[in-house]
């Protein structure tokens, strides 16, 4: 190969071989760009360098660079693309650029016009130059790129069709695996509805929309419109998403539980398009429905159970403003009997019928019932008295037509609210206070709960809050009111009673206390209490040589039912070393036991060990004549209505006396108590009973008092001249010559 020699530069060689090097950049130029064109803002002028085969239209002629570009940018740029094309070409921007510390090269990218009137893609490039006498110049090149940017647009958009078919393939496994079907609409027009629709759910799929079918073609149950409806107006309210649980109907007839959601999207080509879901549900809601009826009604009749109740009630009370509200507790007199006698199921098949009762005569939304526990039912009703008077008249009407086999009978305790922060647990006690003072009353089956109901809890309140205190603190004191031989006036003995003595209310007699212990169980705690008292007092009076009558101490029921009874009295008479038959223990002829053997062995075993035991009260009961024929008492002592008529009754003289003899045949000492008149004392002379207790002879007094009255004077009560004459005519021992005491 020829070398060629080196040139020095400056030579007329040296020019020529710049001016071909310049031509092939200008060949190279114009080989890339379609359009070129020098650009001199200093002066706002421009001018052509080179048009290829031209395809856009030119540029306006004989105007300056600023006019020109907002010419082109008018009339030539795609309305879309024409802040681009002024922010590339601003002639301020294009001034900036000449500075030859910032210069730089702008690029953009715009729909120019061509010749055709379409537009077509091209790439704006501008360059700063250096002209002559350095000065600052712009080179504007436009390159055709309109073929580039369509096949990037295919290329976009195949990808683009290959990411939707694979979240097509995506979103129909997710749709079949979950056996959701699909709906589509816009506005109120469907435009999709999977085919599986139709053939589950029942209605005509005409072209209405999902919604409107349900709603017209009677698809959706009736009673979850509410939630149906209020559903949509969410949604057309502007809500994008929602979701509610209904009951539609199938193509058998059948309604099952559907899961039914919706989507709006935003889709810039055609608007708002929504997408619904729907989801068979039904065992699953069913399920949960189960487990939440086991959770909050009786399985038995279908009403509240006790919980719900409580948290119902104290809804509706709250929520009623401007009206009364009651709660209503009632039960079954005898529902005990009923099913010992007839059976669970007619006892079951009872309740059901009530609780059915129940449910026809409430105000649904207003009021409540539920079943609190066995044949124990509580009801919240709304509305005043008269309301509540006409349902507990109802309800026991209906009930007494039940059935002919047995009687039923309803017992109501009615509790007024009087402030709605009340618990409804507590107005349901008030209400079972109201229903205790009318249970097994042939006058009345219902009772409001009153001022004086609630006193009486208060009082109650008030007293289990101090009896422990009050025991500790020994503010209960012995009181003994003396028995006494009738004929001769003599003291022959005693009844140990108790008496609070309050620090603030002074003297608080047995019958505000005893009842309420005799409920909450205290009363063996304090029986016991009595007890060590008397017999600490007994054992102070034979230490001063006194000869005590016996004294009788009450014996609650609920003793019986510790096994450790006996050994309490025996330890407690041993202790104090007393003669056991100055200890006489008195039991309530009202208050007999379920296990009668138990009770007989537990008397016959204290018997034994020198106790001994009277009725008290006898004649209130029921079973007074069986109770002497099989318990072992060795004293009855008559209660006082047993003898308040007698002497102007005939009938009645003739049961006492014949009872009187019956005793003594059975060989039991006979006393009467509240004996309260000389007629009543003359009367118990002449039927035999020598042997009274009461206030025509002595209220209870301390024990200071009473030992004076009976040891230190040796009271004998004076007799009246009818009742010597009686004693004599009787050959009973009158005054002084009556014989030692013997009871």
């Amino acid at each position: 190969m020829e070398q060629r020699p080196m040139r020095k530069p400056g030579t007329a060689t040296d020019a020529t071989a710049d001016e071909v090097q310049q031509a092939r950049y200008n060949c190279v130029l114009r080989s890339i760009y379609d359009e070129i064109y020098e650009a001199n803002p200093a002066d706002d002028s421009y001018r052509v360098i080179h048009e290829g085969d031209v395809r856009f239209c030119p540029p306006p002629a004989g105007c300056g660079l600023a006019e020109t570009v907002r010419a082109i940018a008018d009339d030539l740029i795609h309305p879309e693309d024409r802040q681009v094309f002024l922010r590339l070409l601003n002639p301020q921007e294009l001034q900036k650029n000449t500075d030859r510390e910032k210069r730089e090269y702008l690029i953009g990218e715009v729909r120019k016009k061509c010749r055709d009137s379409r537009y077509r893609w091209a790439r704006l490039t501008v360059f700063p130059l250096s002209g002559p006498l350095e000065q600052p110049l712009l080179m504007v090149c436009v390159q055709d790129i309109d073929a580039q940017k369509n096949a990037g647009g295919i290329a976009r958009e195949n990808a683009l069709l290959q990411r939707q078919r694979l979240d097509n393939l995506r979103y129909k496994t997710v749709v079949d695996h979950t056996d959701t079907l699909v709906f589509e609409w816009r506005g109120h027009e469907p435009t999709y509805t999977s085919p599986r629709i139709p053939d589950l759910l029942a209605g005509n799929y005409d072209g209405r929309r999902l919604f409107d079918v349900w709603r017209e073609d009677g698809v959706l149950y009736p009673s979850d419109r509410p939630v149906f409806e209020s559903c949509l107006r969410e949604m057309a309210a502007g809500s994008h998403s929602g979701e509610m649980t209904v009951r539609l109907r199938v193509r058998d007839g059948r309604f099952i539980w559907c899961k039914v959601t919706y989507t709006c999207l935003e889709d810039p080509d055609v608007g708002v398009r929504c997408i619904g879901t729907i989801n068979d549900v039904d065992s699953v809601t069913r399920a949960e429905q189960a487990l939440r009826f086991r959770a909050e009604y009786d399985p038995l009749t279908g009403a509240y159970n006790m919980q719900t109740f409580f948290e119902k009630a104290g809804r509706l009370i709250r929520q009623n403003t401007g009206g009364s509200c009651y709660i209503v507790r009632f039960d079954v007199a005898g529902f005990k009997g009923i099913n010992e006698r007839f059976g669970l199921d007619e006892g079951n098949r009872l309740l059901r019928a009530i609780a059915h009762l129940v449910r026809k005569n409430l105000h649904k939304g207003r009021e409540a019932f539920a079943r609190l526990s066995g044949d124990i039912f509580a009801v919240c009703l709304s509305g005043d008295r008269q309301r509540v008077r006409e349902f507990v008249e109802w309800l026991s009407s209906q009930i007494n037509d039940y059935t002919q086999a047995y009687r039923v009978q309803l017992f109501f305790g009615i509790c007024p609210v009087a402030t709605r922060k009340a618990p409804v647990h507590v107005l349901c006690d008030w209400a079972f206070l109201a229903l205790k003072t009318v249970k097994g009353s042939d006058l009345t089956n219902y009772a409001f709960y009153d001022g004086a109901l609630r006193q009486r809890v208060l009082d109650e309140n008030y007293i289990r809050d101090q009896m422990h205190e009050a025991l500790e603190k020994k503010q209960f004191v012995l009181f003994l009111q003396p028995k006494v031989e009738i004929s001769t006036g003599r003291i022959v003995g005693a009844e140990a009673l108790a008496r609070w003595q309050h620090p603030e209310d002074g003297l608080i007699l047995p019958g505000r206390f005893v009842p309420l212990f005799e409920r909450n169980g205290f009363i063996i705690r304090f029986d016991e209490y009595i007890w060590e008292l008397t017999c600490k007092m007994l054992r102070h009076w034979l230490d001063k040589g006194y000869r005590p009558a016996p004294v009788s101490i009450n014996v609650s029921r609920m003793h019986f039912n510790d096994d450790k009874f006996c050994n309490k009295l025996l330890r407690l008479t041993d202790k104090y070393e007393l003669p056991r038959h100055l200890l006489e223990l008195e039991l309530t002829e009202s208050a007999l036991f379920e296990s009668e053997k138990n009770l007989v062995r537990v008397i016959q075993d204290l018997q034994e060990q020198g106790f001994h035991f009277s009725m008290d009260d006898f004649g209130t009961g029921y079973s007074s004549l069986s109770t002497l024929r099989s318990l072992p008492f060795n004293i009855v002592k008559l209660d006082r209505t047993f003898i308040s008529d007698g002497p102007d009754n005939e009938r009645g003289q003739i049961v006492a006396r014949n009872t009187i003899e019956m005793a003594r045949q059975l060989q039991m000492k006979i006393i009467a108590e509240g004996v309260e008149t000389l007629e009543q004392a003359r009367f118990l002379l002449s039927i035999g009973c020598n042997y009274a207790q009461g206030y025509y002879y002595a209220r209870p007094v301390d024990v200071e008092e009473f030992e004076v009255l009976s040891f230190v004077q040796e009271k004998a009560f004076w007799v009246a001249p009818t009742l010597q004459a009686e004693a004599r005519r009787r050959g009973l021992p009158v005054g002084v010559a009556a014989p030692e005491r013997e009871y």
